[in-house]
């Protein structure tokens, strides 16, 4: 519509009928080249040089949901040609997943080690490396020749090959029992992640110089240096262009930052209801007129297991002194309910217990309370409204001064 309004003042029909034949052609095949044009230019193309692939192998691209939660295959190719595919996506100005698969494996994207690249707009990228490391696989082309992260490519290749060599090494102590590789294994693991540390600064450069480009939004969501500044995390975001706040991570922000303004000290609890591991349907709200603790936690979290004895031994002080409060453990992100509930049962929590794994999409109580990290603890007045929101070792002293324990 545009590239017809833009270039002819009349309908294109009315001036075809005063053109004689041949012009008509030319300027029909004008038309069609010119919006065939357009239409090629809104994809990515992604093409891969990789060592191992075999024909009848499948590259999966997948994308976050709308919620964040978990991965969804949208694109994909089949290899056709040996150690060689290209992926064409109208997927942009978001992050995307690649798996690789066996022609006969199928896709099961949790248990994979995958590769993620950012489509900025649209571009060609171009995919290098082998099956056998294939989430170290290096990406160039489109945002990855951009000039201001060819310090962040280099610093990140480092960290790659630092981290590759020590899962390497890893694995193999593990066969021999090898205790002296198993600790310089685990060194140069933790050297890499003191390198990938160093590109947040850089980073932090990128969203202030580029706040035009939604890989500035993707990399503000994790910022968790400046989560620790809530005010700050939120003027670095109202800095950005529009159009990139109404991308995939920046509508995920603008979301996080609204749950957080609702879920802060002095703000009325968000309710929820759910259906609670003793088959109890629970309702936030229904607890008014009483003190109640919510624990969001999880089977997986070693913090959380360890936080359990005090928050047992909270418990049953202050049952034994008839306290008019509630406890609730919600549990986030359980791969299974098996895990979920031994976990209750091997660390004696004889509180009320939902998971959020089983809300209903679009009602996850950990994204209505916006947390984004486990154990966090949030403490309720009879009222209803949140008096803290912290870490429960660090809650724990100040409920037992509450009541007097």
């Amino acid at each position: 519509m545009y590239l017809k309004f833009l270039i002819f003042p009349y309908e294109p029909k009315i001036i075809i009928k005063r053109l004689n034949m041949k012009n008509k052609f030319l300027l029909l095949m004008v038309l069609f080249l010119s919006c065939f044009s357009c239409k090629q230019e809104e994809q990515n193309a992604i093409t891969g040089k990789v060592d191992g692939l075999e024909i009848g192998d499948r590259i999966i691209l997948s994308i976050e949901d709308p919620d964040g939660s978990k991965w969804i295959a949208v694109d994909s190719a089949v290899v056709d040609k040996v150690g060689e595919f290209t992926l064409k996506t109208k997927v942009s100005d978001n992050y995307v997943q690649l798996t690789y698969l066996k022609s006969d494996e199928k896709f099961k994207p949790e248990k994979k080690q995958s590769p993620r690249c950012f489509l900025e707009s649209y571009a060609e990228i171009s995919v290098t490396g082998n099956t056998a490391d294939w989430r170290y696989i290096k990406m160039t082309g489109g945002l990855y020749n951009h000039p201001d992260m060819s310090e962040i490519n280099r610093i990140t290749d480092s960290a790659n090959n630092i981290q590759k060599e020590g899962i390497k090494q890893l694995a193999e102590s593990r066969e021999t029992n090898d205790t002296v590789l198993q600790k310089t294994a685990v060194d140069l693991i933790k050297k890499s992640n003191g390198i990938f540390e160093d590109i947040h600064s850089l980073e932090h450069i990128f969203i202030k110089n580029h706040p035009d480009m939604a890989y500035s939004a993707s990399l503000l969501r994790y910022d968790y240096d400046l989560m620790d500044n809530f005010d700050e995390y939120e003027k670095a975001f109202s800095t950005l262009s529009e159009r990139v706040q109404n991308s995939p991570a920046g509508i995920l922000i603008k979301n996080y930052i609204e749950n957080v303004r609702a879920s802060e000290a002095g703000a009325a609890a968000p309710d929820f209801t759910l259906k609670a591991l003793d088959g109890r349907e629970i309702t936030l709200s229904k607890f008014k007129g009483k003190y109640v603790l919510i624990d969001f936690w999880g089977s997986w979290c070693r913090p959380c297991r360890q936080s359990s004895p005090a928050l047992v031994e909270l418990y049953n002080n202050l049952k034994q002194n008839n306290a008019t409060i509630e406890f609730i453990g919600i549990s986030c992100n359980e791969q299974n309910d098996e895990n979920w509930i031994k976990a209750i049962e091997d660390d004696k929590l004889a509180w009320i217990h939902v998971n959020d794994s089983h809300s209903e999409k679009g009602k996850s109580i950990q994204k209505q309370y916006a947390i984004i990290g486990v154990p966090t603890s949030i403490l309720i007045s009879p009222e209803g409204k949140i008096l803290y929101k912290e870490h429960p070792l660090d809650l724990i002293p100040k409920i037992k001064e509450m009541f007097g324990i």
